[in-house]
């Protein structure tokens, strides 16, 4: 491999980020001239017979923000419907009990916690643990907690692992788009939010990038906007973005966005793809998750799967009510293994309940095609550069700097999605 076209194994550990535990796969020099050479494989070394599949709701609201019920009630609802990890990411700029205050609900409804002394950060404290809530402890529920929260000011950012938030009484009566200040009078950016997580090391990713611009409390973000943050900040802080989330689970704003990154990134610096519900009222959501895939279930390893990419996301048209005690999940198109063999030059999928395998590649074009303010599709979508369950990457034409599969089953009017995470090329 030439010099111009790649890098070495430090090399590429370094852009990635100290520490990160992601799967690099062993250099070869067997490659022809100018075909793709595999160098990430979120997948790599998974025993796909004793693997855990664990599923997983990162963003989750309750009445500790503006969410529509307890804590308790929102942990067991999920617990029901099977998930074993779950991390409450109430809004930091949210006292509790917003629903009330709001007049969405009457004042009987409102949660008594938390229980004075408040906690450390109070209003801005995320809602952990959750025995402080009245609710049982993961451990009691056989579930994996996070301890986590969405950062609200500006562009929304979920955080784990890390108490960090910010609260907003000494910036007035502006709306959480018109910023905040700290102590000193200085105000506080996304880059100042990030910086904050990662120095109490925990992790990140952005959330919801195509919410409509209409709304007091959000403002859409050019795409070189994006670029810079995952410059500015490390892979193995900020992991990812949030490519499906409630109702809007397929908007090609955000995974044409998604795309568009790892056009420029990959493989030097992967941005991992999460699926989320963003759930606010468990009797009405979509049914959008992440599955992370754990030899131990503990929250370390769940941080060290969101560092490497060793999960995937599913997402449909369908919603759910997770109020009933039988709630009618779906049978989501079932990654059952991925299999990269570098020496042969292919990746081969085995799935089930899956009506085809969709592999997707770099966008035609990285320049935006419309106005990012008002337009849904802003940017050129990445490509299919094949169907079907074994993909050859040095035979198939348009393999850019990555790759990632979607297994997609059609019901109807209703589409069900599974996402990999994306594999990383050089040219050799």
């Amino acid at each position: 491999m030439s010099e111009s076209s790649s890098m070495n194994r430090r090399e590429l550990l370094t852009c990635l980020g100290a520490g990160a535990a992601v799967s690099l796969v062993p250099w070869r020099k067997t490659q022809a001239a100018g075909t793709p050479c595999l160098v990430l494989d979120p997948y790599a070394g998974i025993d796909w017979a004793q693997v855990g599949r664990h599923k997983a709701a990162l963003h989750l609201h309750t009445l500790q923000s503006d969410g529509y019920q307890m804590v308790e009630e929102v942990v067991r609802a999920y617990r029901r419907a099977d998930f074993s990890i779950l991390s409450i990411t109430d809004h930091d700029w949210n006292r509790p009990n917003a629903r009330i205050l709001w007049k969405q609900l009457p004042p009987e409804k409102a949660s008594p916690y938390p229980k004075e002394p408040y906690p450390e950060n109070y209003p801005a404290n995320p809602t952990w643990p959750w025995t402080d809530y009245g609710c049982p402890s993961p451990e009691e529920l056989g579930m994996i907690g996070i301890e986590g929260s969405e950062l609200t000011f500006r562009h929304h950012i979920n955080s784990f692992f890390s108490n960090y938030g910010v609260w907003y009484e000494r910036t007035g009566s502006r709306a959480p788009y018109g910023g905040i200040v700290d102590a000193e009078g200085n105000e506080v950016w996304e880059d100042d939010q990030l910086e904050d997580i990662r120095a109490k090391n925990g992790l990140a990713f952005l959330n919801h990038p195509g919410v409509e611009d209409k709304h007091a409390w959000w403002e859409r973000k050019p795409l070189q906007w994006y670029v810079e943050r995952y410059h500015k900040h490390p892979a193995d802080c900020l992991v990812g973005i949030e490519v499906t989330n409630c109702a809007r689970a397929f908007r090609a704003y955000d995974e044409g966005l998604w795309d568009q990154l790892l056009a420029r990134f990959m493989p030097q610096r992967p941005i991992w793809g999460f699926g989320t519900d963003d759930m606010h009222d468990l009797a009405s959501t979509r049914q959008t998750y992440t599955t992370f895939l754990l030899d131990h279930p503990t929250s370390e390893s769940v941080r060290q799967a969101m560092i490497a990419g060793r999960f995937h996301f599913c997402a449909s048209t369908v919603g759910i009510n997770y109020r009933v005690e039988e709630p009618q999940m779906l049978d989501f198109p079932q990654l059952l293994s991925v299999q990269a063999d570098p020496a042969q030059g292919t990746i081969a999928i085995r799935a089930d309940n899956c009506g085809e395998v969709r592999w997707i590649s770099a966008p035609e074009s990285l320049e935006p095609t419309e106005d990012f303010r008002t337009s849904n599709a802003p940017w050129p979508q990445g490509r299919v550069v094949h169907v079907g369950d074994t993909l050859d990457f040095r035979k198939t034409p348009g393999i850019g700097s990555y790759v990632r599969a979607e297994l997609v089953r059609k019901e109807g009017n209703h589409f069900h999605r599974t996402f990999t995470n994306p594999f990383g090329f050089v040219l050799g």
